[in-house]
């Protein structure tokens, strides 16, 4: 499992050493509108290496409960999602109630702890990950359930990979996907920096698959900026990534953080949104 050292101090505000091994998308939804509590986003690998992390969505609603998930290249041939969310506090902490059969689940810790789930899946370079991720209130109200589903190509159906329950704990920030959201693209190694990596980024926000807006305004830090109409992040040479970004099209680099970059607005395709509206469940499991 990758750091995540870069995501921490980012969302405290902390400083970021030039060495640091992550590049970073802040994500910039509209202001005003329902509070968040669905997540659909897309990852589109163009190039990559081992021992990389490119995370779809962070979400930091204060210190309780954040959480976050994307796509994994831990080298070996092995590709794999990770789904996690750390506690609400030192007592109180998250724990997996609903697991896709392929799934592996167990408390991390190191930088941060809490629940974490990863499953085994051989996503491809140039192909688009798709992933779902909603929030809602159990029976008791005192928990919140965050429930990740990506769509398996090779299936080719839409996939629960499981269920976090966390506890409130008083906290209306722990309930939705509120605060700061983020992707990132992270060598957790620190190895073959000089090798390109690139990757697109998308993210879609609302209530329901009914009201997903797209977020077309970001920032960053390290090698970002958008890309043939998409965001991404990039580790490499420059004289190596430069041949990459010619086969697309709309390239622009951004700036230090605070420098704004736009993409295009548009809708979660049709298809998707159907499949959306009628996601499976997977089942219990005990901790």
């Amino acid at each position: 499992m990758p750091s995540v050292r870069s995501a921490l101090a980012l969302m405290l505000g902390l400083a970021l050493l030039p060495v640091a091994q992550a590049q970073h998308l802040i994500w910039k939804p509209k202001p005003g509108g329902a509070k968040i509590t669905a997540l659909y986003g897309e990852i589109e690998v163009l190039e990559t290496g081992d021992t990389i992390y490119y995370c779809g969505c962070n979400w930091w609603p204060g210190n309780p409960a954040g959480g976050y998930t994307g796509i994994q290249d831990p080298g070996g041939g092995r590709h794999n999602m990770i789904f996690s969310i750390w506690d609400t506090n030192e007592k109180l902490h998250p724990r997996v109630t609903e697991a896709e059969g392929r799934t592996v689940f167990s408390r991390f810790g190191g930088e941060g702890t809490g629940a974490h789930t990863h499953l085994d899946y051989d996503w491809k370079r140039g192909k688009t990950y798709r992933f779902y991720v909603t929030k809602e209130q159990d029976a008791t109200k005192e928990n919140t359930l965050t429930r990740l589903y990506f769509e398996d190509d090779r299936l080719r159906r839409w996939v629960h990979e499981a269920t976090i329950s966390n506890p409130n704990d008083g906290h209306e920030s722990v309930t939705t996907f509120g605060g700061m959201l983020n992707a990132f693209l992270e060598n957790w190694s620190g190895k073959e920096r000089e090798k390109p990596k690139l990757a697109l980024y998308r993210l879609w926000v609302g209530t329901s698959p009914s009201d997903l807006t797209p977020v077309t305004d970001g920032t960053g830090d390290g090698n970002w900026g958008t890309l043939n109409g998409s965001f991404y992040l990039a580790e490499g040479k420059d004289e190596l990534l430069a041949p990459i970004f010619g086969r697309y099209s709309g390239w622009t680099r951004g700036g230090a953080r605070g420098t704004i970059l736009s993409v295009p607005s548009h809708g979660v395709e049709r298809r998707v949104v159907r499949s959306l509206r009628r996601l499976p469940r997977s089942g219990s499991v005990k901790q």
